[in-house]
């Protein structure tokens, strides 16, 4: 008679090396890195922007560009960089920011607050004390 428990052990404790091998080369192959699909949209954002422009759902494009082997990333990947490349490209280089040293003084501030600008709708102000020439 066989012992189950030992054929049963090394059963299933091959089973799990090759699931854990599979699951390595699965996670390494079937992943692009971030950099990858960033460059990859790159050498497609002109072919993009051009199908947008004679009409061209996203989804569309992107299935084409899928299919053909060109971008291996998912859409939700794709939309994020039509968003950040096309849609809202960075307009300047990050500045600099200059470095205030302790010992320097400067009566202005870094960053001065934003003025807001009156849109010219007229508003309501409540004044408790009214003179008689407003109530006739």
């Amino acid at each position: 008679m066989v012992d189950e428990s030992k054929v049963d052990g090394e059963v299933t404790k091959s089973f799990r090396d090759e699931l854990a091998a599979w699951v390595a080369q699965r996670d390494q192959a079937a992943r692009p890195k971030r950099r990858e699909s960033l460059a990859a949209f790159l050498v497609v954002r002109a072919d993009v922007i051009e199908a947008t422009a004679a009409g061209y759902a996203l989804k569309t494009i992107w299935e084409h560009l899928h299919e053909a082997g060109r971008v291996s990333f998912r859409y939700e990947t794709f939309l994020k960089h039509v968003r950040r490349h096309i849609t809202n490209p960075p307009t300047e280089q990050s500045k600099p920011v200059p470095v205030k040293r302790s010992n320097e003084r400067e009566s202005k501030p870094i960053h001065e607050p934003r003025k807001v600008e009156s849109v010219g709708i007229p508003s309501f102000h409540y004044n408790p004390r009214m003179e008689d020439k407003d109530l006739i």
